[in-house]
């Protein structure tokens, strides 16, 4: 097949990417989505749903192992983890890097979503097949409301906000997350672009404060993310989160102890973004 390529339609974002494409893997509709996987020429084969790219096997492992790696970190005993979202596996295969962790239940609304992931993504679809991981095919609000477990970490890999993924971005959602972590408990979800999104990251982060003792906003760059200086707020319902309070074991390409201290936002730029005064 001749090159051709392909224009991204990202509804949060006010620029469009182009990417060079090679090739159509994969393309269909499940009952919630349009899922397409891409051969890429500079990103190796791509994941797209309703029109976004989701990750690109050439720079997946920066936002996966911050999402996974700076919040078991934090944590000082992580046993128990539940990941809402994630369905192409590149989380919980972070989060299976960490020897504490003992029981992992993935909530994924997409069925096909994980089903496309074992077929052309097997480098991080792998942990599927792990005997500490649990998987349930259903909507994520609705586990964490009715759940009768307690987690350690909550880490939610969700889309954008809109359509389905706007139901966990809500007040009632993050006091259900409250609800169901232990004593010590932590969590994370990625809040899109400091550059293009900057008033709703301070909401995320003003909100969860009222319910949280600490919540901070750490970032990294993502090539394939429109704005690509993209945020993760972090909460914890005890322990400071900021540095690592467990020693690193785990295998990573870009993770480590400078890289978790230096994610997080000066004091000075959060102070502005919380009181309304950061102007750009």
């Amino acid at each position: 097949m001749r090159g051709f390529v392909f224009l991204e339609n990202d509804p949060f974002s006010p620029i469009r990417y182009i990417y060079r494409v090679s090739g159509i893997l994969y393309s269909g509709k499940s009952r919630y989505q349009e899922i397409v996987v891409l051969e890429s020429p500079d990103f190796g084969k791509m994941l797209v749903l309703d029109g976004v790219v989701q990750l690109t096997e050439r720079d997946e492992f920066f936002y996966h192992e911050m999402l996974a790696h700076v919040i078991l970190h934090a944590h000082p005993n992580p046993k128990t983890v539940l990941i809402v979202g994630g369905g192409d596996g590149g989380t919980l295969r972070e989060v299976l890097k960490h020897s504490s962790v003992k029981r992992v239940q993935l909530v994924e609304l997409d069925r096909q979503v994980i089903e496309v992931s074992k077929r052309f993504f097997p480098g991080l679809a792998g942990g599927f097949s792990d005997p500490r991981v649990h998987v349930k095919c259903m909507d994520g609000t609705h586990y964490v409301r009715q759940a009768g477990d307690h987690f350690d970490v909550v880490i939610v890999d969700a889309t954008d906000p809109v359509g389905y993924g706007k139901r966990l971005f809500t007040d009632q959602f993050f006091a259900d997350v409250l609800s169901v972590l232990s004593e010590t408990g932590m969590f994370v979800i990625q809040t899109e672009s400091l550059h293009f999104h900057h008033k709703f990251v301070a909401d995320m982060q003003i909100r969860l404060s009222k319910l949280f003792k600490v919540v901070e906003l750490y970032c990294i760059p993502l090539a394939t993310y429109a704005g690509n200086w993209w945020t993760f707020s972090i909460a914890s319902t005890k322990h400071p989160v900021d540095a690592q309070n467990r020693k690193q074991e785990v295998i990573t390409k870009y993770y480590d102890e400078e890289a978790h201290k230096k994610a997080f936002v000066p004091r000075n730029l959060h102070r502005k973004l919380l009181d309304g005064s950061l102007d750009w």
